[in-house]
């Protein structure tokens, strides 16, 4: 019987996919595990409490690890966890402050080969030393999330800014670049910092509709971004607001004639054609009127931008024009592509961070690197694995690209963006150097990451 059971243990490993042997958080079995660690901590966390174990008598370290190792124990037994991933979710329990009295201490030490780093420790023992910063995180429970979300700083970038995200719809009206007799009428998007507590947040911008500008961090710097084809200035409300809460003016105009407003016309060879020609000119009309304001006394953003510390970005076809704006306007400072459209673009010479996604059927990733390449450092590369074109926008239109489970859900695919995304905005374009251990080179599960100094 015995041996009737063995044969039967080796068939069913023989025949079981090839995912079932890798490494945890590795090749085909990556998006699996992170969301069935993911899963795990939840249960966890509603199994064992984190704020409940306070150090007291049945309260300590050693009875959180216990409790934390029963839902270890019964998410394997269930088959929810893969058994080669008991042991990363033993580390991640271990770094658990939890009962310890202790402090999730991020290090960061440029040099090292694994630059980024956590360990628990006392509060007045987290400090730095000549080869590493520390930073105490104490707003943050387990290890795996500072070095993961916080890059040892302590500021996980996925949450929004001491600010409040407003917004205003400001009109600006130019003359066409192909049509100069007719008349474009740019509808522009501008989210920005305001108090908290301004107002009801609008779902339509994901920030308060008119509400006063905060002053208190002016001048701010400004990023102009740009839709995709077919797609719309709001179309990325999951990250513009919250770049806005962290100290930026943000300017998104509409492309006319591009847009999906006037969808199907939108997508076609001419539509395109030509709106590849008003594309930089809308983005440059803009902000130079954007500046103006800045210097005009009864403009609700009077004295708020910074002319030093402008920057340019957009998604897709706003990609192309990424490029196309930063090689036509020498005052950009930063260049920030995502799932760009490539065509005939120049590269850019300017600090920038180009993002693609791994399953992206829209655009082509060869094209992508072959302009990053020809790019001036300093430059940063980064492709988010199983993910698809619209892993930059806020809408997820089922295809290839967008097949939850087999791809990212829109959430986990807007958590890596904002990953990248404001790290680099705030070293390049704020001059905000602490948030330079999250551009350092490391890897990890989730994306592909290069970058040139």
């Amino acid at each position: 019987m015995r041996n009737l059971l063995l044969a039967t243990v080796a068939l069913v490993v023989a025949l079981s996919p090839a995912r079932a042997a890798d490494k945890c958080l590795t090749g085909a079995s990556t998006l699996g595990d992170q969301r069935a660690l993911a899963s795990l901590r939840s249960a966890t966390e509603a199994a064992c409490p984190c704020a409940s174990f306070t150090g007291a008598p049945g309260f300590a370290a050693s009875a959180y690890q216990r409790c934390a190792r029963t839902a270890l124990i019964n998410a394997l037994a269930a088959g929810d966890l893969r058994a080669q991933c008991k042991q990363t979710a033993t580390t991640i329990n271990k770094g658990a402050v939890c009962g310890s009295q202790k402090v999730a201490c991020g290090r960061f030490t440029p040099k090292a080969k694994t630059p980024l780093s956590c360990r628990l420790k006392k509060l007045s023992s987290c400090t730095d030393a000549k080869k590493y910063e520390e930073n105490a995180c104490t707003a943050q429970t387990h290890c795996a999330d500072v070095v993961d979300w916080t890059a040892s700083t302590c500021v996980d970038v996925r949450e929004n800014g001491d600010f409040a995200a407003g917004v205003r719809v400001v009109r600006f009206t130019k003359p066409s670049v192909v049509n100069p007799s007719q008349t474009r009428v740019l509808d522009t998007v501008i989210w920005y910092p305001t108090t908290a507590g301004a107002g009801p947040v609008d779902p339509t911008y994901n920030a308060v509709l008119n509400a006063p500008l905060d002053n208190t961090g002016s001048p701010y710097p400004l990023l102009m971004f740009s839709h995709g084809s077919c797609g719309y200035p709001a179309q990325s409300t999951f990250l513009l607001p919250s770049v806005a809460s962290h100290g930026f003016i943000v300017a998104a105009p509409p492309h006319p004639g591009n847009t999906i407003l006037e969808y199907p016309s939108c997508g076609t060879p001419t539509a395109e054609g030509q709106s590849a020609a008003e594309r930089p000119q809308d983005i440059l009309f803009v902000l130079n009127g954007l500046l103006a304001a800045t210097l005009d006394q009864t403009s609700p953003f009077f004295g708020a931008i910074d002319a030093n510390r402008l920057g340019m970005s957009g998604h897709s076809f706003g990609g192309f024009t990424t490029y196309l704006a930063a090689s036509l306007e020498p005052r950009f400072k930063t260049a920030l592509p995502m799932a760009p459209f490539v065509g005939n673009a120049p590269p850019l010479t300017i600090p920038s961070l180009t993002m693609d996604a791994q399953l992206d059927s829209f655009v082509s990733d060869d094209a992508i690197r072959t302009v990053y390449a020809a790019g001036s450092p300093p430059k940063y590369l980064v492709q988010i694995l199983n993910a698809g074109h619209f892993a930059f926008s806020d809408g997820c239109f089922p295809s290839p690209d967008c097949n939850p489970p087999t791809t990212l859900t829109q959430d986990e695919a807007h958590d890596a963006v904002r990953r990248w995304v404001l790290p680099f905005l705030e070293v390049y374009l704020a001059g905000d150097t602490s948030f330079a251990p999250f551009l350092a080179p490391i890897t990890g599960p989730g994306f592909v990451f290069e970058q040139a100094q």
